[in-house]
């Protein structure tokens, strides 16, 4: 699996790093699972690109708001590309967040997914410390939080087997890493599931 170094100088690094990883797919319409903060857009007008961009959120103040963990408002084979990033861990049914990618999409999906078991997760927890806010046990109900805690090779194995059996595959899989680990990179191929914080999956239709 390939290692992608993130721009540290980017406006967003993650979201500017996986527009740039694949810059052929970014035509047509794009629908942004999970828009939240639009970072998306930005990276996209930044570099440029002239797609058709939609937002979809739980979020009343998104273009299109849905929730990707019952069914998406679009017909079947509808949007050139969608993209999950960051998303899938905070639904209930990820299984069936994953088939509605599957269903809407007809060119590319996008995914990312966080690696629970990278080092510095795994130095919080000897610690005794919260990964983060998405975790844990608040005393107030949340709005949001994280459903899922899994590792990257963990996330690989899933996108594969679940893009089978919805009819796609992957194209293309990165770890991703912050620029700090440049000097390490050898070290990340050998292995992302210790030190990758991010998984990064490109999916295309079987016989695509």
């Amino acid at each position: 699996m390939d290692v992608m170094v993130l721009d540290r100088e980017a406006v967003t690094p993650k979201v500017c790093g996986v527009v740039r990883a694949y810059p052929s797919i970014w035509r047509g319409t794009v629908i942004d699972i999970g828009c939240r903060t639009r970072d998306l857009e930005k990276a996209l007008a930044l570099e440029g690109y002239k797609a058709r961009y939609i937002g979809v959120d739980v979020d009343p103040q998104a273009e299109v708001v849905a929730d990707l963990g019952k069914r998406l408002p679009f017909e079947d084979k509808s949007v050139d590309v969608i993209t999950a990033l960051d998303v899938l861990e905070h639904t209930d049914d990820i299984h069936h967040a994953f088939s509605e990618l599957c269903r809407v999409a007809r060119g590319h999906i996008v995914i990312t997914l966080p690696n629970c078991y990278e080092v510095r997760i795994r130095v919080r927890h000897l610690r005794g410390k919260p990964i983060s806010g998405k975790y844990g046990l608040p005393i107030q109900r949340p709005n949001d939080r994280h459903r899922w805690f899994f590792s990257l090779d963990e996330a690989r194995t899933f996108v594969g087997e679940v893009s089978h059996k919805n009819g796609w595959k992957v194209a293309d899989e990165r770890a991703l890493v912050g620029s700090r680990v440049e000097l390490i990179r050898s070290a990340v191929h050998r292995w992302p599931n210790l030190l990758s914080p991010t998984y990064l999956a490109l999916l295309r239709p079987v016989g695509g």
